[in-house]
C-alpha cells in the first residue's frame, strides 16, 4: 500500500484532482447468490480482494481531507475481448471459470464445477459476467460525467458494474457449450477454501450517475473470448 500512496500523492502534487479507480466486487462481504448494491458490506475473502478494499478505504480517508475527487468502479467478473480482436487477456490459459472452460475445450480434460450446495437455483456458485467493452464504455463515460458524480459528494464515489443478471456455474457450461457447439466433460467437486455462492450487480446507481446499461450478452462474451484466443498469438507475437 505504500506504493499506492506515493502514488496518489504524486498525482496531488502534480496538480490532479480526479483520479478513475478500477476495482472489485470482489469487496464484498458473502451473499447467498442474490444482488448486491454499493450499499452492501465490505468483507473481502482473498488477498487480491483485500488489497482493493485497502486502496479504496484510503482513497476515501484522502478525498475527505483533500481536494482530490475519486470514483471507484467495482466489476463485477470481466469476460469477452475488443470485439475488433486489437486487444484481449494477455493469458494463454485464463484462470476464471470462462478461462477454465476453455481449456477443458481445447485439451479434453474435465471441467471442475466446484461446490454444487451453494444456496442458489441449482446449487452452483453465481456469478455476474460482464463484458469488456461495455466495461471500456462506462470508463469512458465516467470520465466524461466525472465532475457531475463527484459534485455531490465530498468522499470518493462507488460504482457497481455488472451485467446486472446471475449466472449459475452450470448456466455457464450450458451457454458455453450453445455458443461454441460443442459438449464438454463436466466433473462436480467440493467448495474450495475462500469460495462463495456469488453474487449479481445492481446496476441502478450506474444508470442514474453514467446512464450506462450493458449492452453485451454472455453469449458475445464467449464468442469474443473464442475468436480473441484464437488470434492471440499473433496479435501478441507470442505462443
Amino acid at each position: 500500500m505504500s506504493k499506492s500512496l506515493t502514488l496518489v500523492s504524486s498525482v496531488l502534487r502534480n496538480g490532479c484532482e480526479r483520479f478513475l479507480f478500477s476495482s472489485s466486487a470482489a469487496v464484498y462481504a458473502p451473499s447467498d447468490g442474490g444482488c448486491v448494491d454499493e450499499r452492501w458490506g465490505i468483507a473481502p475473502q482473498s488477498p487480491y480482494a483485500h488489497s482493493k478494499a485497502q486502496f479504496e478505504t484510503m482513497l476515501d480517508d484522502i478525498a475527505a481531507a483533500t481536494k482530490l475527487s475519486a470514483i471507484s468502479l467495482r466489476y463485477f467478473n470481466p469476460v469477452g475481448a475488443d470485439p475488433e480482436l486489437r486487444s484481449g487477456t494477455p493469458s494463454a490459459r485464463p484462470t476464471h471459470a470462462l478461462g477454465k472452460l476453455f481449456e477443458s475445450y481445447s485439451t479434453g480434460t474435465p471441467f471442475r464445477v466446484t461446490g454444487t450446495d451453494w444456496p442458489t437455483r441449482d446449487g452452483s456458485g453465481v456469478r455476474d459476467y460482464v463484458h469488456v467493452w461495455d466495461l471500456a464504455d462506462a470508463h469512458v463515460r465516467a470520465l466524461e460525467r466525472f465532475d457531475r458524480v463527484t459534485a455531490e459528494s465530498s468522499r470518493m464515489t462507488v460504482v457497481n458494474l455488472g451485467s446486472g443478471r446471475g449466472t449459475t456455474v452450470w448456466e455457464l457450461v450450458h451457454t458455453f457449450e450453445n455458443v461454441l457447439g460443442e459438449d464438454i466433460d463436466v466433473v462436480a467437486a467440493g467448495r474450495r477454501t475462500g469460495d462463495t455462492a456469488g453474487a449479481y450487480a445492481s446496476n441502478d446507481r450506474a444508470l442514474r450517475l453514467l446512464g450506462w446499461v450493458p449492452t453485451f450478452t454472455l453469449e458475445q462474451g464467449i464468442e469474443d473470448t473464442a475468436r480473441w484466443l484464437a488470434v492471440r498469438p499473433h496479435r501478441l507475437n507470442s505462443v
